[in-house]
């Protein structure tokens, strides 16, 4: 089955599209109400973290996708993570009715270096761009195999690979000042992800590193496995309450209450203590010298 050149919705066909259209197009054009409507859909189901929209025409999509990524932007950082987490979600439910011949050609469109030799490898650029922000050890360079400048990997680690292209394509959207029509729209967006969260209130001196992971998950950030045990860990060793350390999540990207109940809850239950300094450095997660020591 040949792949579609709208597979990816900021692909050089997707360009070719959006070629003369502008902003005011995008908020004001009869025909591109249908977008409109989809892009608000897209966010207020990244926002829930919940479920996916049904596809559209593929100009839709592209339309949708453009329209609803500079809404995001104007809404905040962390509606724009929530977003970019939706589309890279729902481009790994895409993947599993795609070939391989249809998931190398998106790979391709993204500049990606693939080989095959009975196996699959991915240039170590192309590996190291994608799982930099994938967290668990398994995506470590020190422990996969690498040969001639490609790493070896898998179809689902492709998969994954490309679906952190297309989280990192929203996240670098620009904030734009938008016309009225969209603007009324990421106003209402904002206002609807700020009642979705729960306030958190942070006393009391931490250690910079854990100071850190805090402010990077009340910015939307989506942080490590790691990072996210060494926070959970810390603050419940502080006395914090389970619920008040899933309430501080709330803000990632990826956010499930059920499951993040179930890992903070297993944290406290089993008592573990916080990674050491050590530990917390090998994980790359240490900001620097600042003077305390945890064995």
């Amino acid at each position: 089955m040949p792949t579609s050149k709208f597979e990816l919705p900021f692909s050089k066909a997707a360009a070719e599209l959006l070629k003369d259209m502008t902003l005011e197009d995008l908020a004001e054009d009869p025909m591109l109400e249908e977008a409109r409507k989809l892009a608000r859909e897209r966010l207020m189901i990244a926002i829930k973290g919940k479920g996916f929209h049904t596809e559209r025409s593929r100009p839709l999509e592209v339309y949708s996708f453009v329209a609803a990524k500079l809404i995001a932007a104007a809404a905040g950082r962390t509606v724009l993570a929530r977003l970019a987490n939706y589309e890279a979600k729902r481009f790994m439910k895409k993947c599993q009715g795609m070939s391989l011949d249809q998931l190398k050609a998106i790979a391709q469109e993204l500049g990606i270096e693939l080989r095959e030799d009975g196996e699959l490898w991915m240039d170590l650029a192309s590996y190291l761009r994608g799982a930099s922000k994938i967290g668990g050890g398994k995506w470590r360079l020190v422990n996969r195999i690498v040969s001639r400048g490609f790493v070896l990997i898998s179809r689902y680690e492709l998969e994954r690979i490309l679906a952190e292209y297309v989280r990192e394509n929203v996240m670098n959207t620009p904030q734009v000042e938008l016309p009225d029509k969209l603007k009324r729209v990421a106003d209402e967006i904002s206002e609807i992800f700020s009642k979705s969260k729960r306030p958190v209130d942070i006393k009391g001196e931490l250690p910079p590193c854990i100071e850190e992971l805090i402010g990077k998950v009340k910015r939307g950030e989506n942080i490590s496995h790691q990072a996210r045990f060494a926070l959970a860990s810390s603050l419940l060793s502080r006395g914090w309450r389970e619920e008040r350390v899933v309430d501080l999540f709330r803000s990632l990207p990826d956010f499930s209450e059920k499951v993040t109940n179930y890992q903070v809850s297993h944290i406290a239950k089993r008592r573990y203590k916080p990674p050491s300094c050590d530990t917390m450095r090998e994980w790359g997660l240490c900001p620097g010298d600042c003077g305390r020591k945890r064995a």
